[in-house]
Parts: structure tokens; sequence; C-alpha cells
């Protein structure tokens, strides 16, 4: 057997209609020449499930602002209210029996305990003087300007950065996306 007889027919292609001749059919019937339903095109999920890159910028942004806030005002509550100033003095107090044991293991596990305990309540005395420092904003403001500029600078870059990540993201992101093709 030779080649040709193993090949298969090939199929013919039916070609759609040129403008042309729709718009003559259109004219002479007064119906519409494609009366199939148009397929729905599927939205993007990038697009609608997402959050877009100015978003989550915007969020990132946000955050930072908010952090460099608490910071600038547990400096100022520190240094203008002694706020948390002895806090050696009170870890020492609080637990001083559990830390004086003799066995090395009793020691090490109350130390962890302890200080697992401060460090989650240092957080949360962090975040309430965030929101105690509220209605001292100018005076939070004029400090940090002040005496903390170092503070000032660094959120600043901190702030330049996530915009520069926002701007890395957007062209990353373009370089995804296809560009479209007209018929």
């Amino acid at each position: 057997m030779t080649e040709e007889e193993y090949r298969r027919p090939r199929r013919k292609r039916k070609r759609k209609p040129v403008a042309e001749e729709l718009t003559k059919r259109k004219k002479s019937t007064g119906v519409k020449a494609d009366a199939r339903p148009k397929a729905k095109k599927k939205k993007a999920k990038s697009q609608d499930d997402e959050p877009s890159t100015h978003k989550l910028i915007a969020l990132v942004m946000l955050g930072i602002a908010l952090f460099g806030w608490a910071c600038a005002a547990a400096a100022y509550a520190h240094a203008k209210e002694g706020w948390r100033s002895n806090e050696t003095e009170r870890f020492a107090a609080e637990n001083e029996g559990e830390l004086e044991s003799d066995f090395r293991s009793t020691r090490r596990r109350a130390a962890g305990a302890a200080m697992f305990k401060t460090a989650f309540n240092s957080l949360m005395d962090f975040i309430g003087n965030a929101f105690r420092q509220i209605p001292n904003v100018f005076a939070v403001i004029a400090f940090t300007f002040s005496e903390r500029l170092w503070l000032v600078i660094l959120f600043a870059v901190l702030e330049g950065g996530a915009l520069g990540l926002g701007y890395v993201m957007e062209k990353v992101g373009e370089g995804f996306i296809e560009p479209p093709e007209y018929p």
C-alpha cells in the first residue's frame, strides 16, 4: 500500500460569509443574517475576582502609615508621659518567684512563658497607646518632627518603597496581558 492510501481525506472548511454577502442578505430578507446565538465571553478572572494592584498598594501604604503613627505615638508617650519607662522592674516584680527555681528546665519554661505573656501585653499596650494618643495628634506630630525626625524619614522611605513596588507590579502585570488581536 502506498502512502496516499493511508491518508484520510481533508475536510473542507466552511467559509464564513463575507461582509458584502451579509449586507445583501439583510437588505433582501429584512432578517438578521446570523440568527445563531452568540457565545458569551468569559470574564477575565484577574480583573473581577482579584483585588487590583492599586487597591493592594493603597492598603500596604495605609498599613505602613498606621504603624508609623503607632511608633510616633509610642515615642511621644514614652518621652513626655513616661509610658512604659519601668518595664524591667515590672517584669522582675511580676515573675520574681517563678524565675528563682533550682532546676534549669523549670526556669527556662517559666522565663519563656513570662516573656510570651509580656510580649503579648506589650503589643496590646502599643496598639492601645496609638488610639489613646489620637486626641494629642498635633503634639505627637510636632514632637516627631522636632525630636524624632529619623522616624519621619524612615516611614517616608517605606511609603516610597511601597509606591515603587506598586509601579513594578504594574509593569510586570502589563507583561502578562496579551495585546488584543483584531480581525
